[in-house]
């Protein structure tokens, strides 16, 4: 699935690029930033003995977008983002902090409701993960990770709604939906069954 998801995004892209003059003649590349709240999904993501908190942090990046007439568009995403989990014991005698960030490779579908000046939009699609450095802290400290705990490639949907701003500005929330198991040290035949689950909120500039 996930080398499926990979290939997918690699030939939309490759697609998109080679695309006639005419058909691609209305093109934006931009810029965006903005605030992730991440909080991991799965069985296994829940702990008894603790409460999850989420992470809240930095997500930014450029974007090329390929407007189809005034409804359709197919957005690409180049971006960073922040990810992870903070885990306190309901005892109070630990709180645990396992953090990642990654660059993310969104392939979207846009559609617009063609209103003047202000235009709604929703879209969706698949999204690939790439894991550029992990952290785990252990009552405020550090700890040295022998092993990676986590995976270094994730992928998922994105769901999500915002509004264009005349042509050039634009602010959007969105869901992003793990589908990967990320934990890749365990023992035993069972995968953990946890995974990403990220709510952002950006604004961007066209060009």
């Amino acid at each position: 699935m996930k080398r499926f998801t990979t290939l997918l995004l690699v030939a939309a892209c490759a697609g998109l690029l080679a695309l006639p003059q005419p058909a691609a003649a209305d093109v934006q590349f931009g810029i965006k930033a903005g605030a992730n709240m991440a909080k991991p999904t799965g069985a296994d993501a829940q702990d008894p003995l603790a409460t999850l908190k989420s992470k809240v942090g930095f997500t930014g990046g450029i974007f090329l977008a390929f407007n189809f007439g005034r409804v359709v568009t197919i957005q690409s995403e180049v971006l960073y983002t922040m990810k992870g989990a903070t885990y306190e014991a309901l005892d109070d005698t630990y709180t645990d902090k396992l953090y990642a960030d990654y660059i993310e490779i969104p392939l979207l579908l846009k559609l617009r409701i063609p209103t003047p000046v202000v235009q709604p939009f929703v879209f969706a699609g698949p999204t690939v993960g790439f894991k550029l450095k992990e952290k785990w802290e252990s009552n405020g400290e550090e700890v040295p990770l022998g092993e990676a705990i986590l995976k270094n490639n994730d992928y998922g949907a994105i769901f999500g709604a915002g509004l264009n701003v005349g042509r050039n500005f634009m602010i959007d929330v969105r869901y992003s939906l793990g589908l990967q198991k990320v934990i890749s040290t365990f023992e035993g035949d069972v995968e953990p069954d946890f995974k990403n689950g990220v709510w952002s909120a950006s604004i961007g500039i066209a060009f």
